[in-house]
């Protein structure tokens, strides 16, 4: 594995089809305060370029993205999908959710729960999205059309999905991080569920893309030597 930052990482997004955009923490004096900086990673030739504020968001939220970031109070913090009827979905780790239309406008907001549990990290699979319920131990797959469950795998008794920490969609497959230092992965053909990776450090938030991978760990975030 390769370190490309030992910053605090807040979000990781898609920039193109062999880059990334990655935001880092930096505090501030005030420890409450911090401010942010946006690179663009490229897996090519493992160049790490300052990038935009204005990049990060237009990949982010797409063409509206001015009028969201603004409704937003910590657009940085949360996770968000263009959907495919152009509608933005956004969910932050506490289970607080929005959705905005065509226009940029605030339709609904709300909470995502499952029994009672707040549900966090949002994974786009076409016309569905999913998510993880840590206090159930359990990944969610969720229809975009009325936002209602479809899919439920894992449950709080079982060992699928221990204390999962993130999950993440690539290729039709999908990544979960749990049990501290462990990514499985559910295969979206038949939805069965099998360990994909094993870390000697605990892994917090794990993303494919295609051929590369990023682990973001508490040691710091790799690109991961992807052979799988």
């Amino acid at each position: 594995m390769q370190l490309i930052s030992s910053k605090e990482i807040v979000d990781i997004i898609k920039y193109s089809d062999n880059s990334v955009i990655i935001v880092e923490k930096k505090p501030l004096a005030n420890p409450s305060q911090y401010k942010v900086q946006y690179s663009v990673v490229n897996f090519d030739t493992m160049r790490i370029d300052v990038s935009t504020k204005s990049a990060y968001l237009l990949k982010k939220f797409g063409a509206n993205f001015n009028k969201i970031s603004k409704t937003i109070p910590n657009f940085v913090q949360c996770d968000a999908a263009v959907l495919y009827d152009r509608r933005v979905l956004v969910i932050y780790p506490n289970g607080e959710a929005g959705i905005f239309n065509r226009e940029g406008e605030l339709e609904w907001n709300g909470e995502f729960e499952y029994h009672s549990g707040p549900v966090r990290y949002l994974a786009l699979d076409g016309k569905y999205f999913w998510s993880i319920c840590p206090q159930e131990n359990c990944a969610i797959r969720y229809s975009c059309q009325n936002m209602s469950v479809d899919l439920r795998i894992g449950a709080k008794e079982a060992k699928t999905f221990v204390n999962p920490t993130h999950i993440s969609y690539d290729n039709n497959d999908i990544y979960v991080c749990c049990d501290n230092n462990k990514v499985r992965k559910i295969d979206g053909n038949n939805f069965t569920v099998s360990d994909y990776l094993n870390f000697n450090d605990s892994i917090k938030r794990f993303y494919k893309f295609g051929d590369n991978a990023i682990a973001v760990m508490s040691s710091g975030t790799y690109l991961v030597d992807n052979t799988y």
